[in-house]
């Protein structure tokens, strides 16, 4: 197979419609008819491979959407969790505040249980019923209930009444601060466990575009490969026939090459025969494909026997060209043309005008290049032009 790349490289690209047309002319081989059917199920092989692409593609684009709706959901589960961690935050400072202002209050109950001692204590001493105390069977007892009578009587009544109010918002806030922090921790940990299944969920989902991600490789390994079978196949192919048509076509002489005239006036001179020589642009040794003719912008160019066009337009470094194919078969080349007067399919005759002289493609000057080719194999045109 690489020979057979090395050989088809080697071969100018002006053979490539020959080859095809020939192809057909000459009849397939079997080993050309086999060739054809590989390239065949290369191709098909490497449409079932784009196609499964296809899929895994889809595949691989909805779990990046799936991915990404997790991500938004793991977004909000998240900024649910901020919220609630500001919101234990805001509950402890709550707590906080609320167990300073606890702190004051059994300040100001400690307070107003010192002003009721001594309160009692001032009741005792300067506002005892005498009566009371004598009558009394236990001194002590006397003492302290009527300290306490005194105490709930008159304007310090209120003391006992705000000490209990001050023991009930005790316990209170006691209680509002423990249940909001509780509440908060709460929704944090249900927010966390929420987020827990996202990001397994996320877990299965990067998984499953891991797998996918490796059919996308496959199948593109597998359409490269079968690109690769299909393109060999083709060249094979060529080969192929160009090696069918090496076999068919004859040696060109002087007898078999019988009716060519000169494609330019005679006048023009030769200026590069068939053969090796050093390139004019390039500076290399290589070898020269035709004859050039020398000429003046525009002058015309006939062809040089009776043929059809199979190509007619701009091939690379031959500029403006065109190709004409005859009888026999064999093949002649009209390159760097300042003017196409011809298009492929064309038949023409011999002498008839089909392009203007240039020097367009790779060129150092105005000049016609003139080829002759059977088989795909350049032959030396002065086989068969007249002597100008």
């Amino acid at each position: 197979m690489k020979k057979g790349l090395r050989y088809l490289l080697s071969v100018s690209l002006i053979s490539i419609p020959f080859l095809i047309n020939g192809g057909n002319a000459f009849g397939e081989t079997e080993s050309i008819r086999d060739a054809r059917e590989k390239k065949q199920d290369a191709s098909n092989r490497r449409a079932d491979a784009a196609a499964v692409l296809k899929l895994a593609e889809a595949d691989d684009a909805a779990v990046v959407d799936a991915l990404n709706a997790l991500d938004n959901a793991v977004a909000m589960e998240e900024a649910k969790i901020e919220a609630a961690r500001q919101a234990i935050e805001a509950a402890e400072a709550e707590a906080t505040l609320r167990w300073v202002e606890t702190d004051q209050v059994v300040k100001g109950i400690e307070d107003l249980r010192k002003r009721l001692r001594e309160l009692a204590v001032d009741v005792y001493v300067s506002s005892m019923n005498p009566s009371d105390f004598f009558e009394s069977d236990d001194i002590s007892s006397a003492v302290r209930k009527s300290a306490i009578l005194s105490a709930v009587s008159g304007d310090q009544g209120d003391l006992v009444d705000q000490l209990r109010a001050l023991e009930a918002d005790k316990e209170i806030i006691a209680i509002s601060a423990d249940r909001a922090i509780k509440d908060a921790e709460r929704n944090q940990r249900e927010i966390e466990a929420s987020l827990l299944v996202l990001e397994s969920r996320i877990i299965e989902r990067e998984s499953t575009r891991e797998e996918v991600q490796e059919r996308i490789k496959a199948a593109e390994a597998e359409v490269a490969e079968w690109k690769r079978e299909q393109y060999l196949m083709a060249i094979l192919i060529d080969n192929l026939i160009a090696e069918e048509l090496r076999k068919s076509a004859p040696d060109l002489t002087k007898e078999s090459g019988q009716g060519f005239i000169l494609p330019i006036d005679k006048s023009s001179k030769i200026t590069s025969p068939f053969g090796m020589r050093t390139h004019p642009i390039l500076g290399v040794r290589r070898m020269h494909n035709g004859t050039d003719f020398d000429c003046v912008k525009n002058q015309p160019i006939w062809a040089a026997k009776k043929g059809k066009v199979i190509f007619a337009g701009t091939k690379g470094y031959y500029g403006k060209t065109v190709i004409l194919e005859h009888e026999g078969p064999v093949l002649t080349l009209y390159a760097h043309l300042n003017e196409l007067l011809v298009s492929d399919g064309m038949e023409v005759e011999t002498g008839d005008l089909i392009g203007k002289c240039g020097t367009t493609g790779r060129s150092t000057g105005n000049h016609l290049h003139f080829e002759v080719r059977t088989g795909g194999e350049p032959k030396d045109p002065m086989i068969v032009l007249p002597k100008n």
